[in-house]
């Protein structure tokens, strides 16, 4: 290889030293804890954050309705025993042998 070709080839990949340098010092501030890319982490977490807390609400407001639900559910069944049995009267028949 020629003098001029080694020349070449070194300024060559000390260019690319330096790019490569630029481009970590880059990566570097983006990610250092007021960078970018630590900044874009902080948002999205706070919006996860906000959507579970959201849900959350939604199946505390879910769970009380089928509480009261099931609390209506149970009155009801108890009036149509006592309507039942009203029309029936199963529960006056004998328990002795006839």
């Amino acid at each position: 290889m020629s003098q001029q070709e080694q020349n070449k080839r070194i300024n060559q990949l000390k260019r690319q030293l330096v790019n490569a340098v630029e481009r970590i010092k880059t990566l570097e501030l983006d990610i250092e804890p007021d960078g970018r890319i630590s900044e874009a982490f902080s948002v999205l977490e706070k919006h996860i954050d906000n959507r579970f807390d959201q849900v959350d609400n939604r199946f505390d407001r879910l769970e009380s309705r089928l509480d009261r639900l099931e609390h209506q559910f149970n009155r009801m069944t108890a009036k149509l025993e006592v309507i039942l049995d009203s029309i029936t009267g199963i529960s006056d028949l004998p328990e002795d042998d006839i």
